[in-house]
């Protein structure tokens, strides 16, 4: 290289005499912005100045603006309204949180103990016609063996097991209360009670007059007492053609019943003719038109009698009367299973609505949370320090590390976990 060349290079290495050597220079806050945020105006937040300065002057000297973590100055700056939405959450989850979890523990322990009465309930014995213990499935096949029996002898042309589709019990009951007046009169009659003393108030006539009314309506109930109560018995041994059949002894023990029955119905309506009688008689009615109402009255008296035993000796039979008994302790068991069913669900629906609340209810606290750290002006403090470095990274979300709210969403999730496995159980 020739001294020519060697000169101009080194002129070139020269700087020039008026151009001078800069170093950087550390990032500050504008005078004007110190100035607008200290009447309110902005851009930081007139309680975060200092805290602002400060940021900015750690920043300078640890070369760290624009990292994505925060500085000790930055994590100071954010500890008030961190600790404040920290709180929040504690207070979630020991408040309305903990409540919803112990009342959702409080339906599964219902559900679990419907779960167990309805296993009881299945397995329990119903009683049979005759008083002894049945399972349930041997109960169902007994009812289902009876009750094909009815109905094949049924539709083989059968009477004995024709039951009464509508019961008029009370009315035929009633029919003989007719009967009460009469014997009433009898009685007074019998026991020489004066009507008229009886107005006055005397009072032994009183107590006689009582007494003639009590044995009236005893003697009226338990006429139509014994008619149904003989009725029943004799209906046990009713034959296909509506008859009674029996043998031996018990052929005879029935012939005496019904000579029984068919007395007392006759002296039930001898009372009642000859209670007509005496008083058309003492009234010096005709004696033709007293005979024939003692008669038509005496054989009303009859007639409702032998209604009211027919009325049960013509319902059904005794294998009409197993097979209600069986089904209606069967429909008695199934209704209580169906019960306990029903609860069940209904405490598994307001579990899961309780449930959604409380997921609910810890989702929104936590958003809150969040919110209450990224939109106070603690953060908007470090975002405008970090600005002034030049830096336009976002800052860090904030972590919200609560142990007693991480252990309410834990329990959130088991229970929603739990409460599908119960619910499944219902499909099964």
């Amino acid at each position: 290289m020739s001294n020519l060349e060697m000169r101009e290079f080194e002129f070139e290495l020269l700087s020039p005499p008026n151009q001078v050597r800069r170093e950087p220079r550390d990032a500050r806050i504008p005078i004007r912005d110190l100035v607008t945020s200290g009447i309110g105006l902005g851009p930081i937040p007139f309680t975060k100045i200092i805290k602002t300065n400060t940021m900015v002057h750690e920043s300078n000297r640890l070369g760290a603006a624009g990292v994505d973590i925060l500085t000790p100055a930055e994590k100071l700056t954010r500890t008030p309204p961190l600790r404040k939405a920290l709180d929040g959450l504690e207070r979630v989850s020991r408040g309305p949180g903990e409540s919803l979890v112990n009342e959702i523990k409080s339906l599964f322990a219902r559900i679990n103990l419907i779960d167990d009465m309805i296993e009881q309930a299945e397995i329990l014995p119903v009683t049979g016609p005759n008083g002894e213990r049945l399972d349930p499935s041997e109960a169902e096949v007994r009812h289902d063996a009876q009750r094909d029996v009815v109905a094949s002898e049924t539709e083989s042309g059968s009477k004995k097991h024709l039951i009464r589709r509508r019961r008029t019990k009370a009315k035929e009951i009633g029919l003989l209360m007719i009967d009460y007046p009469v014997f009433l009169l009898a009685m007074f009659s019998l026991l020489n009670v004066s009507v008229r003393l009886l107005f006055v108030g005397d009072g032994p006539t009183i107590i006689m007059a009582v007494t003639a009314a009590i044995f009236a309506l005893l003697g009226t109930l338990l006429f139509a007492y014994l008619m149904r109560a003989m009725g029943h018995r004799h209906r046990r041994f009713k034959n296909a053609d509506g008859g009674v059949s029996a043998l031996g002894a018990t052929k005879h023990r029935i012939f005496v019943e019904q000579i029984i029955t068919i007395a007392i119905t006759a002296a039930a309506a001898a009372v009642m003719a000859m209670r007509i009688v005496s008083d058309g008689v003492e009234a010096e009615a005709p004696l033709t038109l007293t005979v024939v109402l003692a008669a038509l009255f005496a054989v009303l008296v009859g007639v409702s009698g032998y209604v009211n035993y027919m009325s049960e000796f013509e319902n059904g039979s005794e294998e009409v009367d197993r097979v209600q008994h069986l089904a209606a302790q069967l429909a008695r068991r199934t209704a209580s299973i169906n019960r306990l069913a029903t609860q069940r669900s209904l405490l598994i629906e307001e579990a899961g609505a309780r449930i959604a609340r409380l997921h609910r209810l810890l989702t929104k606290a936590e958003e809150r949370a969040i919110k209450t750290v990224t939109t106070c002006s603690a953060e908007k403090a470090i975002t405008i320090a970090r600005s002034y470095h030049g830096s336009t990274t976002a800052v860090p979300t904030p972590s919200l590390a609560s142990s007693t709210f991480s252990v309410a969403k834990e329990q959130a999730v088991q229970l929603a976990a739990h409460h599908a496995t119960i619910k499944s159980r219902i499909k099964d």
